[in-house]
């Protein structure tokens, strides 16, 4: 594959499983290397970058994510120093707000019961949400969602979409997702097929070629009216 994405740029990758979706984000943010070609930041090889500080471009939100035996804060914050009017900002944009005022010591409330008794135990779409949060606390140049929002429903799902767009105005965004509802929200839209892109453009563009991507998304569309 061949692909370019601008520093200010939201790409929506979708496919089917096993599709090359996952492995592509990985080799983009060094987790993987690559056994053939390269992947170029503003012409230099990613590979001559200090791992760390390339690592620091990036603020990601996997399906597969950790929780902490932390309060609340240090959970989203992942430092010792949290700027709080920063995390109320954050959780009222992810829709968190509600979930933090329920708790027994707001913030401060422990995440599970191992280590606090008084610790909570959020829900998966609680779970997923953190996550979030704490990707765009992180506030670096370059996102990664790979399908974050998995345990969520589609509406929940389009409002946090809907949120980060308005979030990361001028930053680079790559988003992973099996549901096409968020892909309008997007720039540009690459269709993986079998490790490689099958088609490439704007929402519009491709489901005027009536191809793969209008086949997807017209299945989906009909499944939600059913």
């Amino acid at each position: 594959m061949n692909l370019t994405i601008r520093g200010d740029e939201r790409l929506c990758i979708v496919g089917e499983n096993g599709s090359g979706k996952s492995t592509f984000i990985k080799l983009l943010s060094r987790l993987y290397f690559p056994t053939e070609g390269e992947i170029l930041l503003d012409g230099v090889n990613i590979n001559e970058y200090d791992y760390r500080e390339y690592q620091n471009m990036f603020s990601a939100a996997f399906q597969d994510f950790e929780k902490f035996y932390l309060p609340l804060s240090k959970n989203i914050a992942l430092d010792k120093d949290v700027d709080e009017a920063k995390l109320d900002n954050v959780c009222e944009r992810i829709g968190l707000t509600d979930f933090v005022r329920k708790l027994p010591h707001g913030y401060d409330s422990a995440i599970d019961k191992w280590i606090d008794e008084d610790g909570v135990n959020p829900s998966g779409g609680e779970l997923q949400r953190i996550s979030i949060a704490r990707a765009v606390y992180s506030d670096r140049d370059i996102y990664i969602l790979d399908e974050p929002t998995a345990a969520l429903d589609p509406n929940a799902e389009y409002e946090i979409y809907t949120q980060f767009h308005n979030i990361i105005t001028d930053k680079c965004a790559v988003l992973i997702t099996h549901r096409l509802s968020a892909v309008q929200l997007a720039d540009k839209v690459a269709v993986f097929q079998d490790g490689h892109v099958e088609e490439y453009g704007t929402h519009d563009e491709l489901y005027a070629r009536k191809g793969v991507y209008t086949e997807m998304f017209d299945k989906q569309a009909e499944f939600y009216r059913q």
